[in-house]
């Protein structure tokens, strides 16, 4: 979700020039037909659970999905038209001008900050966890001082680490740089004992790891970094970007986006982890 894909635009052309047309089987609205105000496209992913993908039946569904449309019953001015596409559509799709909105667990990182806008709320808290051998003593950074892992340095999190580093002199993690590592790729480095560690989500540790057939080897250690992520917006869109900060904030209030975080990840993430927030500036 936070590596950085981009096509050529040709691929927004072949996609047409409305998201609809990218994905018609799987576009949503929160109102009906007949809702009121600007029509928003809104481009978001289809598989990648629990946050945007396609149920049993083709519909689209997740944490991701839920907040939009809580978004969108709050906008009175705005009705939000979703779509469901691959991570790297959704970024032509932006680029391009067909959507509006981007919601794929996206992090405010400066290259973003330059191209996009982005509200001044978070919507989610994405936990991060180290894997690690089944056996090993490994459970936080810290007991990674003197150890390796690889790490794609176009990433968000290899600036994380980074920061970590300079912030913890003496007690510093080698960090290999990667670049195009698989889930799988990094999981069997550790499991073979080239690295000690990798880092991941919980949920795409359990969706990956039995059908890698290494359950058995490797395992996920506590909460060691903690991501904000937020919606993208299309930099001609600055009303929006504020009105969707605005939405979120007041869903933070009321309880709306605790409540979704427990119906998706058995948790409230927002009282659970707002106080383990990392940025690269720290």
């Amino acid at each position: 979700m936070k590596t950085k894909v981009m096509k050529s635009l040709l691929a927004a052309v072949m996609c047409s020039a409305t998201l609809s047309a990218c994905s018609s089987s799987t576009a949503s609205s929160s109102k009906s037909a007949n809702g009121s105000g600007e029509v928003i496209q809104v481009a978001t992913g289809q598989s990648m659970a629990p946050f945007c993908y396609l149920d049993a039946d083709g519909n689209l569904v997740g944490y991701d999905i839920d907040v939009l449309h809580a978004i969108d019953d709050y906008l009175e001015d705005y009705t939000f038209n979703i779509s469901g596409m691959d991570f790297s559509t959704c970024v032509v799709s932006i680029d391009s001008g067909a959507a509006d909105i981007v919601s794929h667990q996206l992090v405010k990182s400066d290259e973003r900050k330059e191209k996009y806008l982005f509200p001044d709320e978070y919507y989610c808290l994405s936990p991060m966890r180290l894997v690690v051998k089944k056996d090993s003593s490994i459970n936080s950074l810290e007991d990674m001082a003197g150890k390796s892992m690889n790490m794609d340095p176009a990433s968000y999190e290899y600036g994380l680490l980074t920061a970590y580093n300079e912030s913890h002199p003496g007690k510093e993690i080698t960090i290999n740089a990667v670049s195009d590592q698989s889930t799988a790729d990094s999981y069997n480095a550790v499991a073979t004992g080239k690295v000690d560690a990798a880092l991941t989500y919980q949920s795409t540790f359990e969706s990956v790891v039995d059908q890698i057939g290494l359950a058995d080897q490797i395992k996920t250690t506590d909460v060691v970094l903690v991501e904000d992520t937020y919606q993208m917006i299309n930099p001609k869109k600055p009303e929006l970007a504020s009105k969707v900060s605005e939405a979120l904030k007041s869903l933070k209030d009321d309880g709306t986006l605790s409540k979704l975080s427990e119906k998706w990840f058995g948790s409230d993430y927002f009282k659970e982890y707002s106080d383990m927030i990392s940025t690269t500036t720290e």
